[in-house]
């Protein structure tokens, strides 16, 4: 089981998503603790290990720390803005 962090930039990003979305995301967030590589995930171009996982039109951005058991979530947004 990993743990989850949550980046303020990306808590804030999430707190202004249609409530829908959020709780979608949410749920996402929550059930890659047991498994983050679950899904539609791929890893960013130009980044070092940062990873995408797609949620419908929207993108989470993460990054492991394998050693500690930790995914930090750096950003959530919607695929058109996403790599802006």
């Amino acid at each position: 089981m990993f743990k989850i962090k949550i980046h303020r930039k990306a808590a804030k990003e999430i707190m202004r998503l249609p409530t829908s979305i959020r709780e979608r995301i949410l749920d996402t967030i929550r059930n890659m603790k047991s498994n983050p590589f679950s899904g539609d995930v791929k890893p960013i171009r130009g980044l070092q290990g940062v990873f995408r996982k797609r949620v419908g039109d929207y993108r989470i951005a993460f990054a492991i720390d394998f050693e500690n058991k930790i995914i930090v979530i750096l950003r959530v947004g919607h695929r058109k803005s996403f790599y802006k």
